[in-house]
């Protein structure tokens, strides 16, 4: 209570003394939040807007986009959609060079935020939201969980009728085997050896399944087409180029089923182990527009950001999101498939150790051996 009334009387301090701070455009911040953030919001309003490299496209960003801009409009947000890897690697080479670059990273390349998590390479920022969050959703200090996404089957609902659609990896593999003719070259997935976000989910999925994983994997490899991101996938499923996807992530196909042509498409939560992908990210100790970078994290983290994303198609995680307001929720999915049958897709830095030898199985696997 004391630090509330603190805040309210930093806040009404600051509304005489900052001409700029004293329009409808102050965000009213939680009781819980330190009494010392009115100063990170003025700070932001000198920096230069915030840039977000990140594995989200512009249909997932928009509601949390518009959210922010309520809070915080004089924060100019702009926001690259690339691939998980890319995130990184563009930012790694940037950083140091003098760039302009990223101010915020999120991504599911979870090799990557494990690496940073032991070098220290994001600021330890200490979001006054982290006690909000369950424990997974802060794995190394300066890294978060920004949302615990769904890797799901898809399929065209039109090639695909009722009764012949597959409902796990052990339900592809043995229709794929009965019907060679209808799957041979159609079937998609993230390629594990070129794609950070499938290294991580296809890693932890086979971790967790063990020689029935893999003995599935070898038996469809020869008939999968690898792809690098979710969209082409989908795109490619409804165009009828492939039948169905497995472990395709659940933000490409959310948003995309409620668009003209969506109902050709249709998804299913694998019913022998549906990986959710947690998806990090962090601000790194260089970022030039750090403020903002705090602010829009703090967003994206709280119960208004995380229903946002919700709406944007990814998957928020924090116990107090309503299932009404979102398509789902990570309890919502627990409940749903079943926690034991949950693939939790995290940080650990065995995808660093081991990266190497399990993408040499990997490639013998989709060759059939």
């Amino acid at each position: 209570m004391i630090k509330g009334l603190l805040t309210s009387l930093f806040t009404a301090a600051a509304l005489v003394a900052s001409p700029g701070i004293g329009s409808a455009q102050a965000p009213a911040t939680p009781n819980y939040y330190p009494a010392d953030y009115g100063a990170t919001i003025e700070a932001s309003r000198k920096e230069n807007g915030l840039v977000i490299y990140s594995n989200m496209a512009n249909n997932n960003w928009k509601p949390v986009l518009d959210g922010f801009r309520q809070s915080y409009p004089w924060i100019k947000v702009e926001t690259l959609d690339l691939g998980s890897g890319t995130v990184h690697s563009r930012w790694e080479a940037e950083a140091g060079s003098g760039a302009r670059t990223a101010d915020l990273l999120i991504s599911g390349a979870n090799d990557r935020w494990a690496a940073y998590g032991l070098d220290g390479r994001m600021l330890d920022y200490r979001s006054p939201e982290a006690e909000k969050v369950p424990a997974f959703g802060k794995p190394y200090p300066g890294v978060f969980v920004a949302s615990s996404d769904p890797l799901v089957l898809t399929y065209n609902t039109a090639l695909l009728k009722e009764g012949q659609r597959p409902t796990g990896l052990a339900s592809l593999a043995k229709m794929a085997a009965a019907d060679p003719g209808t799957y041979k070259g159609r079937i998609t997935t993230y390629d594990a050896a070129r794609n950070s976000f499938g290294l991580a989910a296809w890693w932890q999925t086979l971790h967790e399944k063990g020689d029935a994983g893999w003995t599935a994997l070898r038996a469809i490899g020869p008939m999968i087409r690898g792809e690098v991101s979710g969209g082409p996938m989908n795109e490619k499923i409804a165009a009828g180029e492939y039948v169905v996807g497995i472990a395709v992530s659940g933000i490409t196909i959310f948003p995309r089923l409620d668009e003209p042509g969506g109902k050709i498409l249709g998804f299913a939560f694998p019913d022998d182990g549906t990986p959710v992908m947690l998806r990090g990210m962090g601000i790194p100790k260089q970022a030039a527009n750090i403020n903002s970078a705090k602010l829009f994290l703090d967003f994206l983290l709280s119960n208004k950001g995380q229903t946002l994303l919700g709406k944007g198609g990814l998957v928020p995680y924090r116990e107090d999101v309503a299932e009404s307001e979102v398509r789902y929720t990570y309890q919502g999915i627990a409940q749903k498939v079943g926690e034991k049958n949950m693939i939790v897709v995290g940080f650990d830095k065995a995808l660093i150790e081991q990266a190497k030898p399990f993408v040499e199985k990997w490639n013998a696997a989709m060759q059939g051996r």
